[in-house]
C-alpha cells in the first residue's frame, strides 16, 4: 500500500513539474514574440537597386548585372531561436512618368516582383541580415522598354514593399506566429 502511494505521489510532482514547466516556457514564448514584434527596429528592409542607370534590362549592356537586391535585417530580442523563418513580399516600383510637353508629371506604381524566401535559424538575442536577389528572371513581365523611353529622368524611382508576411516558430517550435506588414518604403534611385 505504501509503495502504491509514493508512486503516485511521484506521477503527481512529475506531472505538476512538467505543467508548470510548459506555463513558463508558453509564458516565455508568448512575451519573447512581444518584445520581437512590438520594437518596429527589430526588422529592417533596404533595397539596393543595380542597373546601370537603366531601366529597361535589354538596354543594359549585360542583362544578367540587373539586380535588385532587398536586404532584410531582423534581430531576435527574444529568449528562444526564430525557426524556419519565411519572408514572402510584393515590390512596387514608383516613377514619374512624362504626360505633357510643360514638364509636369504623374507617378505610376507598377507591381515588379512577388514571391518568397525562407531563412536559416536566427539564435535567441542575434541579429541576422538576408538578402533576397532579384534578378532579371524573376522579375514580372512588364513593358520595360515603355518605362525606360517615358521615364522622367529628373524625379527618382522610388520602391514600396507591400503584403510583407514574415512567419516563423518559436519556443522550440511549440508556437508559431505570423506578422504582416501592410506597406513599407524603400530607398529612392537616380536615373540620371
Amino acid at each position: 500500500m505504501r509503495t502504491a502511494r509514493l508512486i503516485r505521489l511521484i506521477a503527481r510532482l512529475f506531472l505538476l513539474i512538467l505543467a508548470s514547466t510548459m506555463s513558463l516556457v508558453s509564458f516565455l514564448g508568448g512575451y519573447s514574440a512581444l518584445l520581437i514584434l512590438g520594437d518596429e527596429d527589430n526588422i529592417e528592409l533596404d533595397v539596393d537597386f543595380s542597373t546601370g542607370g537603366y531601366l529597361d534590362p535589354a538596354v543594359v549592356d549585360n542583362p544578367l548585372e540587373f539586380g535588385i537586391n532587398i536586404e532584410f535585417k531582423i534581430y531576435n530580442e527574444g529568449y528562444f531561436d526564430l525557426e524556419d523563418l519565411r519572408i514572402e513580399m510584393e515590390l512596387w516600383m514608383i516613377y514619374h512618368e512624362d504626360v505633357d510637353k510643360n514638364g509636369e508629371s504623374e507617378p505610376i506604381s507598377i507591381r515588379i516582383y512577388r514571391g518568397d524566401k525562407s531563412f536559416s535559424t536566427i539564435e535567441a538575442g542575434k541579429e541576422k541580415k538576408n538578402k533576397i536577389k532579384i534578378d532579371i528572371y524573376d522579375l514580372a513581365v512588364i513593358n520595360w522598354s515603355h518605362i525606360e523611353a517615358n521615364a522622367d529622368r529628373n524625379k527618382k524611382v522610388y520602391f514600396e514593399a507591400y503584403d510583407i508576411e514574415i512567419s516563423a516558430k518559436y519556443s522550440l517550435g511549440l508556437i508559431a506566429f505570423r506578422v504582416v506588414i501592410d506597406k513599407m518604403e524603400l530607398e529612392g534611385y537616380e536615373l540620371s
